[in-house]
């Protein structure tokens, strides 16, 4: 299991404006996750800190120190879009991290970052690509950004308990967008999945043979691109969802599926946004604890 970097109490009590002594009276009293070295040091996670200031609603004024964002553009969730969209359209890295970062230390969730703001973003940017007012480049820069602080923010999240649900997400050979798994990746974790992204652009055969190795909990299966939608769908029933929903439960999602495609899937539920996917991992969860209890 990868280990998260840590902190000692001097660095978190430097990242949040506050004392050592309180990060220290904090740590012994059980307000804050941390580990005691072979030495008996203190050192904090960085879960652990981002949680604190998250539920307590401590400021990181010193992200730095984090290794986060130096520069932080504080701002209300339903006002961060357009400056994200200029952010990406320049391809300015820092200046998109110090927007969505700090969405996320002021306590708002995976899904509300990627349903307010990340979805409606990449629609726009998408809208002026179409438009000629973006160019393929810039596009293509926008979403390595996108992508780059995503793994950041997955950083800030606890590592998955012993015994956790799992889950895998993956794009079939037709569909290049990596977005929307390492979303789905990081909506499932902050709600305590161990989720990884299988890969992208793989043949259907080759995600067949990981599914039924892995036996994942929920199998996630994203197509925002494909020539034949009809073609595709009869394909995915008979070449993966139908051979592995013995082994695994599918949600697939896409824009590319109208109502009449998405009944014909062969999967456990359609997922439309990643608040629907959240839900559904918690009704999958539920549904697994019944039966435990039955």
């Amino acid at each position: 299991m990868p280990m998260q970097r840590k902190f000692t109490p001097k660095q978190v009590a430097q990242a949040l404006g506050v004392s050592e002594s309180s990060i220290k009276r904090w740590v012994d009293g059980g307000k804050v996750e941390a580990v005691k070295t072979a030495g008996g040091h203190r050192k904090l996670p960085l879960a652990a800190v981002v949680k604190l200031a998250r539920e307590q609603g401590y400021q990181i004024v010193r992200p730095e120190v984090l290794g986060l964002a130096a520069e932080h553009t504080k701002l209300e969730i339903d006002k961060a879009c357009e400056p994200l969209i200029e952010a990406l359209a320049a391809g300015d890295e820092s200046a998109s991290q110090a927007i969505v970062e700090p969405l996320y230390h002021a306590g708002h969730t995976m899904v509300e970052i990627a349903d307010l703001v990340i979805a409606p973003v990449f629609h726009e940017i998408g809208n002026r690509w179409e438009r000629d007012e973006l160019s393929v480049h810039q596009e293509r820069r926008a979403c390595e950004i996108a992508i780059a602080t995503l793994h950041n923010l997955r950083r800030m999240l606890p590592l998955p308990a012993a015994g956790a649900p799992r889950a895998m997400a993956t794009t079939p050979d037709c569909d290049h967008s990596e977005l929307p798994v390492r979303l789905a990746e990081l909506v499932l974790r902050e709600k305590g999945w161990d989720a990884k992204v299988l890969g992208i652009a793989l043949p259907l055969s080759e995600i067949r043979a990981a599914i039924e190795q892995s036996q994942p909990d929920l199998a996630l299966l994203s197509v925002t691109h494909v020539e034949n939608p009809v073609k595709f769908v009869a394909q995915a029933n008979s070449e993966l969802l139908g051979p592995t929903k013995r082994v695994t439960k599918w949600i697939v999602g896409g824009r590319v599926f109208d109502a009449t495609l998405q009944r014909t899937l062969d999967c456990y539920r359609f997922s439309r946004t990643m608040g629907e996917l959240a839900e559904m991992a918690d009704k999958y969860v539920e549904e697994s604890q019944g039966k435990e209890l039955a």
